[in-house]
């Protein structure tokens, strides 16, 4: 099974948050992980903004080197938003998910409100 990582789970694991229980960590520790370039570029705008002090190019960086398969954004994940519910705005998400469904992908977030969506999840 490959994981497709939250953002948030991602930088979580990547500093050994406690909000990562173990449960999660084995599970992120047995599978292959996905990392959409959706999280680089989250990553880099909420870093421009203040918002994490985190550099997106060393977000990457140890993601790759811990790992995670880099996945890009391509035109049919973006027109795979459009067919989505409304039932979450946040674009990253949005397209996390959208990449999720497309790619086949177990995706893997702490935010509940992607239960409501039609695809495999693993609620941390």
């Amino acid at each position: 099974m490959t994981l497709l990582l939250d953002t948030q789970v991602a930088l979580w694991w990547l500093v050994g948050s406690r909000r990562l229980g173990g449960t999660a960590r084995k599970l992120l520790a047995e599978s292959a992980c996905v990392l959409s370039a959706a999280s680089v570029w989250e990553v880099a705008i909420k870093h421009r903004l203040g918002k994490l002090p985190v550099d997106p190019a060393l977000f990457r960086d140890r993601m790759i080197a811990a790992g995670a398969e880099m996945l890009t954004v391509s035109d049919a994940h973006a027109i795979e938003t459009a067919a989505l519910p409304r039932h979450h705005d946040d674009p990253f998400d949005r397209m996390l998910i959208a990449q999720a469904r497309v790619e086949r992908l177990r995706a893997v977030s702490a935010d509940k409100a992607w239960r409501d969506y039609e695809l495999d999840l693993a609620v941390i």
